[in-house]
């Protein structure tokens, strides 16, 4: 696929907000340092920047948070397009960086790091998502391993003395929640669940080699067996299909215990902890539900640090030096740890004081137990070692979530059925892929 053709991708797939560029500036400040600039949404990508510099005073790091992940694109886009005003490394959701590999923005750093050593570094999941074709393309930064969120109240209310170890038990306990009047979990359209369901129950709906694109949603094992699980529920309203996520009754849902439990990434605690504080104490985790009993998991979210393709040579060697500093260096991780990320290397995910942990942080900085003093990194370091790496996004993958309630919300608002939405959604994903240069298969 030659480059006007990828760059078209992006152009298509991000769509035509503008957004008013940083430029890159000079190699070097007027006192002769290194400077660097840096996209993030994530402050705690600045925290990390703050105590980089005090380690590499010959470097002065400009992290700059351009808006929201698809404002970000969108301004990635805009630049690469214009021929100017990338940032010199930028903070990008995995499940966006196929896009932008195909694009041509960004650096394959197989080039400028030993990817042989730095393997075993992070969780497969993390891994398996900064490598695409060969090569390179984001240092993890943090990672979502699908986890089971729930109210233990409502738990013992219904009976039920332990989380559902599979997903035959998820629906039987899911029965038995709803004579209590309450819901085990809700889901109104999320194309992210969609995709991380997916993957958690053994599928591989996607899959790019050079321009042959396969996108089979309505033939993989594992969206099928998550389409008839979620047939069955909404048949029977054990969800509740009518409350949005990350809305204020979303939130009351959870809080009032409506909501029983979700289903979500590891990132979600701190999410908890802020949104619903009235639920302390009450909330657990527990490993995601399997097919049989065998561990098997996928990711819900997480992001990596890249460096786009045109920076100036002269900053390249600053570049890398931050990248490595955030992404394996104990003080860069602990910099974003201690402030509610979760983390993509190996070795973090097996220290005592992570693993023991029974407290999150509130805001002014006081330990808060809101999983009733359980030791939740034990769960969601399992949960990190327990996903498979045969997963892939699509090169478009943005693109595709923000038409995924186009196509399937007719089955959340009990127009169709499941199968007969995602077919309808494929159908519509391989002729965009066409559009866009593709040969699906």
């Amino acid at each position: 696929m030659n480059n006007i053709t990828r760059a078209a991708i992006a152009t298509a797939a991000i769509g035509a907000l503008l957004i008013p560029l940083a430029g890159c500036g000079n190699t070097t400040t007027s006192s002769g340092k290194t400077e660097l600039t840096v996209w993030s949404w994530d402050a705690s990508i600045d925290r990390a920047a703050k105590n980089f510099m005090k380690a590499n005073p010959d470097i002065t790091v400009k992290v700059s948070n351009v808006g929201s992940t698809e404002e970000t694109y969108t301004a990635l886009n805009n630049a690469a397009q214009a021929g100017n005003g990338l940032p010199d490394v930028t903070l990008i959701e995995y499940l966006a960086i196929p896009q932008f590999v195909h694009s041509d923005t960004l650096m394959d750093l197989s080039k400028i790091y030993d990817t042989v050593k730095l393997k075993d570094t992070f969780t497969p999941g993390t891994w398996n998502s900064v490598n695409i074709n060969g090569g390179l393309y984001a240092m993890p930064a943090d990672s979502g391993p699908m986890a089971y969120f729930y109210d233990k109240d409502v738990f013992d209310k219904a009976g039920i003395s332990e989380p559902p170890a599979t997903w035959d038990e998820f629906y039987e306990d899911a029965k038995k929640i709803r004579a209590t009047g309450s819901y085990i979990t809700s889901d109104s359209g999320d194309a992210g669940l969609f995709n991380a369901m997916m993957w958690a129950m053994g599928g591989h709906a996607y899959k790019l080699n050079d321009d042959k694109l396969t996108i089979n949603i309505t033939k993989d094992k594992g969206a099928q067996r998550f389409m008839n699980l979620w047939q069955k529920m909404r048949d029977e309203d054990l969800i509740d299909v009518h409350t949005e996520t990350w809305t204020d009754d979303w939130m009351k849902s959870l809080g009032d215990s409506s909501i029983a439990s979700l289903i979500s990434g590891a990132w979600m605690a701190n999410n908890l902890l802020q949104g619903v504080p009235q639920a302390t104490g009450k909330f657990r985790v527990a490993l995601l539900p399997t097919i049989d009993g065998t561990p098997i998991n996928g990711e819900y979210g997480g992001s990596g640090l890249a460096i786009t393709k045109k920076i100036p040579d002269g900053k390249l060697d600053a570049a890398k030096k931050f990248v490595e500093y955030v992404t394996t260096n104990d003080e860069g991780i602990d910099a974003r740890v201690s402030n509610g990320s979760f983390p993509a290397t190996t070795k973090t995910l097996d220290q005592k004081d992570f693993l023991a942990k029974t407290t999150l942080r509130n805001a002014d900085g006081s330990d808060n137990e809101f999983f009733g003093g359980q030791r939740y990194n034990e769960v969601f370091s399992q949960a990190a070692k327990d996903v498979t790496g045969k997963w892939e996004f699509l090169p478009f993958e943005p693109y595709a979530r923000s038409i995924y309630n186009d196509n399937v919300g007719s089955f959340f608002s009990g127009k169709t059925d499941l199968k007969t939405a995602a077919a309808k959604w494929q159908k519509a994903l391989r002729n965009y892929a066409i559009d866009q240069g593709f040969t699906v298969q």
